[in-house]
């Protein structure tokens, strides 16, 4: 099955993690698509010196495509922008702190192509939303990421949630191998912060505002 790669990244990523995972993917999969969606900082100038040293990276690799923001936007509208940008119906989303692995000449692709030959449209790998995988059908039919989640978190448990009510059913969860998550605490300074990197705009937003008159006990992993 065709699909394309989205990868959301900023400025503070770029030698420790991006590079080694586009090099990653390249080195295993050199065509398939990447939509990679660069954010900028929150409360600064967008750093000049990373663009140039950006862009001479991916001027080495083939298709790679860059959306470029000059100031930070929410990771739901990255999310978004790089659904709507890639040209596959099948788009596997990566966070950018994520290490490609190989293990007797297989790799994770392999792996993944493999599943996706039985997966559903959508599907979460490992229990996160580090590594997922949607159909751009069901994103339409749920609705997008909600972009009123100004910073990081809580989109993908709203999501979760939406989907369950568009198809009463849960975000189906498949293992597949050769993928670490490092969980990198690199952020953006310019937002305050709730759990972790998530962003507590976020936090209040969903609890205070959009879910504040529903009573549910959830999922695991989405608003605790």
């Amino acid at each position: 099955m065709k699909y394309s790669i989205v990868i959301t990244t900023f400025d503070k990523r770029f030698e420790s993690d991006l590079i080694p995972l586009i090099d990653s993917i390249r080195a295993m999969r050199p065509n398939v698509e990447i939509i990679l969606t660069v954010n900028g900082p929150a409360h600064a100038d967008f750093n000049q010196n990373y663009r140039s040293k950006l862009f001479q990276y991916l001027a080495r690799h083939d298709k790679v495509y860059p959306m470029v923001f000059p100031v930070f936007q929410s990771l739901a509208k990255m999310w978004n922008r790089g659904v709507l940008a890639s040209t596959s119906e099948c788009v596997l989303i990566l966070n950018d702190d994520l290490k490609i692995l190989t293990q007797d000449e297989k790799s994770f692709f392999d792996n993944f192509e493999l599943a996706l030959q039985t997966a559903p449209e959508t599907f979460t790998i490992n229990g996160s939303f580090s590594h997922f995988v949607v159909s751009k059908r069901e994103v339409i039919d749920v609705g997008f990421f909600d972009e009123r989640l100004l910073g990081l978190g809580e989109e993908d448990g709203d999501f979760y949630w939406r989907y369950h009510e568009k198809f009463n059913r849960e975000i189906v969860d498949i293992e597949i191998a050769l993928i670490d998550n490092i969980h990198s605490d690199v952020t953006d300074g310019g937002y305050v912060k709730g759990i972790r990197t998530a962003s507590q705009f976020n936090r209040n937003f969903i609890k205070k505002q959009k879910y504040k008159d529903i009573l549910f006990g959830g999922y695991k992993g989405m608003f605790d």
